[in-house]
C-alpha cells in the first residue's frame, strides 16, 4: 500500500471527505499565557489556561475536521470535559513549549514523559511536531533534521500520521530587515528539506513576511514556489495574523496547491483579549464559528485534496484480500 492503514485512517479522520484539512489549532502554551497576561487575566493558573482552551475549542470543534491540542492543558482535559466531539480528529503536540536558545539557534525539545506511543495509545489521529529551522544555520539545522527523522521513524512504527510544523527564524539574530527579505527563500528551502522525511502533512508558514506587503503577484509566486518544494501535502498555519489577512493568504496558498489550513489565533485571538461579558460570549458563540466556516469554504473551494499529491495517493485496490496477514501492527 502507498499509505499504511493507520496513516491513511488518521489522515481521513482530520480531513473532509474530499481530502481538505480544516484543523483548529489550540496547542499554544507559553504564547497563550503571555496573551492572557497582557489582557490582565491574572493569576494565570493551570485551571485558567484549561478553561480558556475550553472556551475556544467547545464552540469551534463541531465545524473543524480536527483540533490540534497540547498534552499539558488541552488534549486529555478537553476530551474528558466534552469539548471535543468524537467525530472530530485529535492531533496532539509532541514538543515542549518554546525552544532552547543556543548561540542564536533555536532548538526544539520534546516534552518529558510524553511520546508518540502515548499519543497513539490515547486515541489521537495524528502527531504534531514543531521545529524551528533555518537551513543556513547548518549545525542547528542538522540537529533539527535528526530530531525530525527520529519522530518520523516513531510515527511509522506506531502507524500514525506525522504533522510537521517547521518555523523559520533569522539567519542573523536581530536582523529583522534581512529576515523579511529572505523569508520566501527560507520557507521554500525549509519545505524542500522537510519533504525528505516520512512526513504526512507539512504545516507551513505563509512564505511572505507580513512586513513585505501584500502584493498579489508576490504572494502567488512565493506560494507556487512553496508548493513545488513540498513533496508531501501541506496546509497553511495562521501565525497570528489578523483574520482578513489570513483569509487572503489561505486563498492564495490553496490556489497554489495547499490542502487546507491549521489555524489558531487568527480565528480566536480576541477571545483572550476581550473582557468577560456579553460581548465576549457573542464573539465565542457567533463570530468565531463564522470565521471558521469561512475558512472551510475557502479551503474547500480552492484547496488541493491531500490524496491528490503523488506521495499520498491511494486507491481501493491498495488493500488486497489478505492485507491483515502482512500488516505489521506496532513495530516500536
Amino acid at each position: 500500500m502507498a499509505l499504511s492503514m493507520g496513516k491513511l485512517r488518521g489522515l481521513q479522520q482530520v480531513s473532509t471527505e474530499h481530502g481538505i484539512f480544516a484543523i483548529l489549532a489550540c496547542d499554544q502554551r507559553g504564547a497563550l499565557k503571555r496573551m492572557m497576561e497582557k489582557a490582565g487575566r491574572t493569576p494565570i493558573t493551570y485551571e485558567a489556561v484549561v478553561q480558556m482552551k475550553h472556551d475556544i475549542v467547545a464552540p469551534l470543534a463541531p465545524f473543524a475536521t480536527g483540533v490540534l491540542l497540547d498534552p499539558e492543558y488541552g488534549a486529555a482535559q478537553l476530551v474528558t470535559r466534552g469539548a471535543l466531539p468524537g467525530r472530530v480528529g485529535l492531533v496532539v503536540a509532541l514538543e515542549e513549549t518554546g525552544y532552547e536558545e543556543r548561540e542564536g539557534d533555536r532548538l526544539t525539545r520534546l516534552l518529558e514523559h510524553w511520546s508518540v506511543a502515548k499519543i497513539k495509545a490515547m486515541g489521537a489521529a495524528a502527531v504534531k511536531l514543531l521545529v524551528y529551522y533555518n537551513p543556513r544555520r547548518e549545525a542547528a539545522a542538522a540537529y533539527q533534521r535528526e530530531l525530525v527523522a527520529q519522530v518520523a521513524r516513531e510515527c511509522q512504527a506506531y502507524d500514525i500520521p506525522f504533522m510537521l510544523e517547521p518555523v523559520t527564524y533569522p539567519s542573523r539574530d536581530g536582523d529583522e530587515e534581512a529576515f523579511i527579505r529572505e523569508k520566501p527563500d527560507l520557507v521554500v528551502e525549509t519545505a524542500r528539506h522537510m519533504s525528505e522525511f516520512a512526513v504526512d502533512l507539512l504545516k507551513m508558514e505563509f512564505p511572505v513576511h507580513p512586513a513585505a506587503g501584500d502584493d498579489p503577484g508576490l504572494w502567488r509566486e512565493a506560494c507556487q514556489r512553496l508548493d513545488e518544494a513540498c513533496r508531501v501535502p501541506w496546509a497553511l498555519l495562521s501565525a497570528g495574523v489578523d483574520f482578513d489577512t489570513y483569509c487572503r493568504q489561505l486563498e492564495t496558498a490553496c490556489r497554489a496547491g495547499a490542502s487546507g489550513f491549521v489555524a489558531g489565533r487568527a480565528i480566536w485571538r480576541e477571545a483572550v483579549e476581550m473582557a468577560d461579558g456579553a460581548a465576549r460570549q457573542q464573539f465565542l458563540a457567533e463570530t468565531m464559528p463564522a470565521r471558521l466556516r469561512k475558512l472551510v469554504d475557502i479551503a474547500s473551494e480552492h484547496g488541493r485534496p491531500w490524496h491528490a499529491r503523488a506521495s499520498h495517493a491511494y486507491t481501493a485496490a491498495d488493500a488486497p484480500p489478505d492485507w491483515y496477514a502482512s500488516y505489521p501492527g506496532f513495530t516500536g
